[in-house]
């Protein structure tokens, strides 16, 4: 297998716009395997806060901002497998080559099942899936949310576990809010190869483990020394959370999505295109009581991220000249990115996501579409202009519709969650399909659809 297939988190080409990123986040002087990982640190933002007030519903309680889904494909049924790293198949690969790909310490390949939840079921509220939508993260995202149960006991009231035996393979601080750019009490993001081509992810963990973080100051993670990664066992606390949600993803390196029409403009984030439902992988009983937990109530469960649909409007746009998902500016990556794409808890609605609405650099936003009218799935390049009104959303939940919204009072787990759209418009977005497979797009912010007859110089060319 080819290390372009193996290549994990931390392997991103070495350019000057990332060695900006690194110097400006963590005041490195040297950028290395490790190092490199801080840059997609810095591209994650606790989503905890956003998706509690990024749109208040008709009662004023807190809500999602938006959302997607994820069909992640569980790559074939996983089989179990040792995890004592003695037992492993060696991977035919040298330490060298190991640390070159950014797995260090990793042995053997394929999947593993796990033995350990994430977080004990009675310490979380409720799951998010992978394809929610939320400010900066303007394409479905890659991995999921557990809500802490009581957010009000502070920092690090909840244990993290590792779910299987592996190395923590790439671990990185993070000191600043991206959305923002202001400084924030330190966060850490941590990845655990299992093998060589399956890895788990944790992010937003509140602190670490002293032993773990006594053994990450050694060398900083690599900066002052050789990081050589760091063992643990299954169920072993690696961290804790708290007054915030914990970011957790699993990655398959021997499975590629096929819902991305071009893999290639992902390769910042190279593991995006390498999610897997984690579901599967863990025993019926941790699997059913996670399940319990998880808002998104349609198959899979897990949620969906690939959309990409080509000849219609469906899946993810990156505007031209803005180097795919890694964008074009250090600061705000996601500028250039646009998605159409199903509601992660509701995927019967659409929604329409942008990195920059207003006009002011970054300033991602996410509506929905009234009626879902066109269907995105049925415009095509001969349908010609269309015209999308954006306006609020929130959820309610259809079995009890006096709660509604993702606050205390708001939709749980278990209900039939549906997403209304609200009368609240924000504006208009113009778009054609073009014949060479681009998307020209144009948002007109407080305007009404009467407003808008065509483009104007302002409007966008997007491609895939």
């Amino acid at each position: 297998m080819s290390t372009k297939i193996l290549r994990p988190i931390g392997w991103i080409v070495l350019t000057a716009w990332l060695m900006t990123v690194v110097t400006a986040c963590t005041a490195a002087e040297e950028v290395d395997s490790i190092s490199i990982a801080q840059t997609d640190l810095a591209r994650e933002t606790s989503v905890s806060a956003t998706i509690s007030s990024s749109m208040a519903t008709p009662t004023g309680q807190s809500r999602l901002s938006s959302t997607a889904t994820v069909k992640v494909r569980p790559t074939t049924t996983p089989t179990e497998r040792s995890t004592e790293t003695a037992d492993q198949p060696d991977s035919g690969m040298s330490d060298g080559n190991q640390e070159l790909i950014g797995f260090i310490g990793c042995t053997g390949t394929g999947s593993v099942m796990f033995s350990v939840s994430p977080m004990r079921p009675e310490d979380v509220s409720h799951l998010l899936p992978y394809g929610t939508l939320a400010g900066a993260h303007v394409t479905p995202i890659d991995h999921m949310y557990f809500q802490p149960a009581d957010s009000s006991l502070g920092r690090d009231a909840y244990e993290v576990r590792a779910i299987q035996d592996g190395v923590i393979s790439s671990l990185e601080p993070r000191d600043i809010n991206v959305d923002t750019g202001q400084s924030r009490q330190r966060e850490w993001r941590m990845v655990i190869a299992h093998t060589c081509t399956f890895t788990s992810y944790f992010d937003l963990l509140t602190s670490l483990d002293p032993e773990i973080e006594a053994e990450w100051s050694k060398t900083e993670g690599g900066r002052n020394g050789r990081w050589q990664g760091i063992p643990v066992k299954a169920g072993q606390v690696v961290g804790r959370i708290g007054a915030q949600t914990l970011d957790f993803g699993v990655y398959d390196y021997e499975t590629t999505l096929s819902g991305y029409i071009v893999p290639a403009h992902y390769e910042h984030e190279s593991w995006k295109i390498h999610t897997v439902d984690p579901f599967p992988y863990f025993p019926e009983e941790i699997r059913t009581s996670l399940l319990d937990l998880m808002f998104r109530q349609v198959e899979p469960r897990a949620g969906k991220i690939d959309y990409d649909v080509a000849g219609t409007l469906s899946g993810n746009w990156f505007q031209q000249g803005t180097n795919g998902y890694a964008g074009s500016t250090m600061g705000k990556y996601w500028d250039g990115h646009l998605a159409i794409v199903p509601d992660a808890l509701d995927p019967t609605k659409w929604r329409f996501s942008i990195g920059n609405f207003s006009g002011e650099f970054g300033d991602a936003r996410q509506f929905g579409i009234p009626d879902d009218s066109p269907d995105p799935l049925a415009v095509s390049s001969e349908t010609g202009l269309i015209k999308y009104e954006l306006v609020d959303s929130y959820y309610v939940a259809l079995n009890d519709e006096s709660r509604n919204g993702t606050g205390p009072d708001g939709i749980r787990a278990g209900d039939d969650i549906a997403l209304i759209n609200g009368s609240q418009s924000h504006g208009v977005a113009l778009l054609q399909l073009n014949a060479d497979g681009t998307l020209t797009c144009e948002v007109f912010p407080g305007m009404s659809l009467s407003d808008v007859d065509g483009f104007t110089p302002a409007a966008k060319i997007y491609e895939r």
